[in-house]
């Protein structure tokens, strides 16, 4: 199989992590609060990530063994044999062998050439764990965003509530309305003071999972700032075209197609395995004293009658074709992946549409108007509460709404193996 060793290096190069500008001032200039943008975000979880520093060892182990394989595995052998100072009659006698053993069946070349796509498939899965990490990061922060205005959404319906049941029991002194409806009045206010709560715990939370994601201490003050730029996607939206894009792109499937080209070396190996190596040593000899040296060469060759690798042979089949089956395996997962984020990302993408133009809007016009014509008299309380917790619904759900878009969007950009371009981590 033939492995895009040159897609790999330009993913190295352009695939993920974060723009210059994600380097935007990391502290407050007043105090320790780390504020977070998308691009933060992504840069310092791609600085801080204990599984892109383990991705990282891994590559620098496969480089080694690579710079093992590129040095010749036999050293010569240097034998002597000479006279026994307790037998005077063999004085001056020595045999001396300095011995070479020779691979020359090309196994040296398939040992190195089985080590560098051995490092390519490292490098390849390196890259994999910088796209699960971005991927990760991204969520985190859309979700951490999706919290904190979630909660001042809440705030503004408990701050409504309060109004409400201030107008409610002016009302009541007046004989207007009845002990019910300032019951009523009152169970709203205390569920809206709830509903804050529980936004408030939520948005901890949330910051909480985003420093984790991170690798921030959990007590690190964070202040999100939501990201101003609108969600880029691809360039097409045609699903073939993404799928196409992801079968060269996606850093997990050039790594599998990585280790079945390195199985395909190593079972080849195994069968020149079989082949013996030849031993060259040449040879000086004196009988004794008062002969002369000899000097000569000796062959050497194994019978290969009993021991022909046939059990490493059988492996490195299995092992190429396990290595084949879980290439198609992932290629079919990219495929599965790309097309249902897709789907997912123009489903999530209509729904925010429709909040946007058709709910949100209106809602918020609303809002004023409600109180004022409850003021007015001209609403009863229940009709009054439910077109408020309507209006609010609708805040949550577009919240929701966006929150789904964005993160749909994160997950068609790791399906397809491409990402906001800019600098790489070092690898």
């Amino acid at each position: 199989m033939r492995v895009q060793h040159s897609a790999t290096v330009l993913s190295l190069t352009v695939f993920l992590s974060v723009s210059s500008r994600g380097a935007a001032q990391d502290l407050a200039a007043t105090s320790d609060t780390l504020l977070l943008d998308l691009n933060t975000a992504r840069r310092i979880a791609l600085e801080q990530s204990p599984r892109i520093d383990a991705a990282r060892a891994l590559l620098q182990g496969a480089r080694g063994e690579r710079r093992q394989a590129g040095v010749y595995r036999y050293n010569p052998e240097f034998q002597l044999k000479a006279s026994s100072l307790i037998d005077p009659g063999n004085l001056g006698t020595f045999e001396g062998l300095l011995t070479q053993e020779f691979e020359w069946a090309g196994q040296w070349g398939l040992r190195k050439a089985a080590a560098e796509y051995g490092v390519l498939a490292a490098e390849s899965g390196a890259m994999d764990v910088v796209r699960a990490t971005v991927y990760e990061a991204e969520v985190a922060y859309f979700r951490a965003v999706t919290a904190e205005h979630r909660l001042a959404v809440r705030r503004l319906g408990s701050e409504l509530s309060r109004r409400f049941l201030g107008a409610v029991e002016i009302r009541a002194r007046e004989g207007a309305v009845s002990a019910m409806e300032v019951n009523l009045a009152r169970i709203e206010a205390g569920r809206a003071r709830a509903g804050e709560a529980s936004a408030n715990r939520a948005a901890v939370s949330a910051r909480l999972d985003l420093a984790r994601v991170l690798g921030l201490e959990p007590g690190r003050p964070i202040r999100i700032v939501a990201d101003s730029t609108a969600a880029q996607g691809p360039v097409t939206w045609d699903l073939d075209s993404l799928v196409a894009v992801a079968l060269t792109a996606r850093p997990d499937l050039q790594a599998a197609e990585a280790k079945v080209a390195e199985a395909n070396e190593s079972r080849r190996l195994a069968s020149r395995a079989a082949i013996p190596n030849l031993q060259i040593s040449a040879v000086a000899a004196r009988g004794g004293l008062a002969d002369d040296v000899t000097w000569g060469l000796r062959f050497g060759l194994p019978v290969p009658l009993w021991n022909r690798n046939q059990g490493l042979v059988d492996l490195g089949r299995a092992e190429e074709d396990r290595a084949e089956a879980e290439r198609a395996g992932i290629e079919l997962l990219v495929r599965t992946e790309v097309a249902a984020s897709l789907e997912a990302y123009r489903s999530a993408s209509e729904e925010l549409r429709v909040f946007e133009a058709d709910v949100l809007m209106p809602a918020r016009s609303n809002q004023n108007l409600l109180e004022t014509a409850y003021a007015a008299g001209r609403l009863d309380l229940a009709t009054a509460l439910l077109l408020r917790t309507q209006l609010l619904d609708a805040e949550l759900e577009y919240w929701d709404a966006w929150f789904a878009e964005r993160s749909a969007l994160s997950a068609l950009q790791a399906a397809i193996g491409g990402a906001p371009p800019g600098s790489d981590p070092e690898f």
